[in-house]
């Protein structure tokens, strides 16, 4: 292989980190309930570097009505939220899901999707740069619930984090924040999560899995695909759905047969439920496949 194309394979293979940051997630540093080691995995994709990762939440279900599992924030149904990633390495986007699971994790119905550009592809690694909003389906049970980010990167990776949140009654009002958490502003998480410096090329080992993030140049990208002529975002909200009516989320890039689209595509959900933000027009949007294996056949 000619030492060109040997080097541009390498780029192409090159794996993407980013983790939800707010609300803190299940075994992440900044969780404030966290008394276990914090899990350095939670920005790999899912079966990374040897690992077996258990559906859903990477298995910290099992966290739920534990100390360690406690609600990290308190949102009223129907309130416009906030939520934000961080990492090392964005993968100049992506698309995402956001959802909630009323019954501890055998469903995770949509609250909103976003069709590229997930994260934002020129916004950095940081939190503060990575903010979404959506809003808290108004008929969602109250109480404890659990909320999920979902992530498809482009390289046929799945993302998944999980956080216990508390949903109370909507009236409009500010809710106050869970026990055992300081009030964060919108969309920033209690304590910062440890970052790998950011520069061009980094390489961030953990538990003997190395893997190298760069931030990508423009032009690697503008030869995998045809740019579109300035920003073209579209937020699409239809009437408000019922939560029990929703769909669920895109599972994919798992081993279970659906694979999304990889380089030239941001993925397309095949059920995106009513609430939607397409992105920038980057890249072209393509649903996974086949259609069978992946809910829409």
């Amino acid at each position: 292989m000619k030492p060109t194309l040997l080097f541009l394979t390498q780029i192409t293979a090159v794996l993407a980190h980013m983790q939800l940051t707010y609300p803190p997630p299940f075994a992440a540093e900044n969780n404030p309930h966290r008394t276990d080691p914090a899990d350095e995995h939670l920005q790999y994709p899912y079966n990374c570097c040897g690992r077996q990762d258990i559906f859903p939440c990477r298995g910290y279900l099992k966290l739920l009505g534990t100390p360690q599992g406690a609600s990290v924030a308190s949102w009223p149904a129907g309130s416009q939220q906030n939520f934000n990633m961080s990492g090392i390495g964005n993968h100049y986007g992506g698309s995402c899901q956001v959802s909630f699971s009323v019954d501890q994790g055998k469903t995770f119905l949509v609250a909103k999707s976003y069709e590229g550009n997930c994260p934002h592809r020129n916004q950095g690694n940081d939190a503060a740069g990575q903010n979404f909003d959506f809003t808290v389906p108004a008929d969602i049970n109250t109480g404890d619930v659990i909320f999920a980010w979902t992530w498809f990167n482009r390289e046929q990776e799945f993302y998944m984090n999980c956080a216990a949140v508390t949903i109370t009654p909507g009236n409009g009002a500010a809710a106050a924040p869970a026990a055992g958490t300081s009030a964060p502003a919108v969309g920033t998480s209690p304590s910062p999560v440890k970052q790998a410096p950011t520069v061009p090329n980094s390489t961030y080992s953990s538990d003997g899995c190395a893997c190298t993030c760069t931030q990508p140049p423009t032009g690697r990208h503008l030869q995998q695909h045809k740019r579109a002529s300035g920003l073209n975002i579209h937020h699409r909200r239809a009437d408000p759905v019922p939560f029990s009516k929703r769909p669920g989320i895109l599972v994919a890039d798992t081993g279970n047969g659906c694979l999304t689209p990889r380089t030239t595509a941001e993925v397309k959900y095949p059920n995106p439920g009513s609430d939607v933000v397409e992105g920038d027009g980057e890249y072209p949007l393509s649903l996974p496949f086949p259609p069978d294996k992946c809910g829409y056949a």
